[in-house]
């Protein structure tokens, strides 16, 4: 994907503090943010793309940076709208007190 679309590996950023997919988000802003990032690319599965959408507005749209979806072809159903919704709170709870929530998030 990144090769095609021109893109150096020197600019990837892989983060492997992350416990979920609001995590992802909360541990990698300040980051981001202290780099002067402004526009960011998230590239995962079709499946799970409104959910991440949904996070990165709430988390990064907080910060000021923009992103990019890229969607890569899966083979699973989309994620329901409340497993959406639930993380779009949990994004709404971190903002408010800089805590995830990360205990509300189901196992399956």
């Amino acid at each position: 994907i990144f090769q095609s679309a021109g893109i150096s590996t020197s600019r990837l950023y892989f983060d492997q503090r992350a416990t979920d997919t609001v995590t992802n988000f909360t541990t990698v802003v300040s980051d981001l943010k202290r780099r002067g990032v402004q526009h960011v690319y998230i590239v995962t599965s079709d499946y799970h793309m409104p959910r991440a959408e949904a996070i990165a507005t709430v988390v990064l749209g907080s910060q000021g940076i923009t992103f990019t979806a890229i969607k890569v072809s899966g083979e699973h159903r989309q994620e329901s709208k409340l497993r959406v919704l639930r993380d779009v709170g949990r994004s709404a709870v971190w903002l408010m007190t800089g805590r995830t929530g990360a205990s509300l998030r189901s196992r399956s």
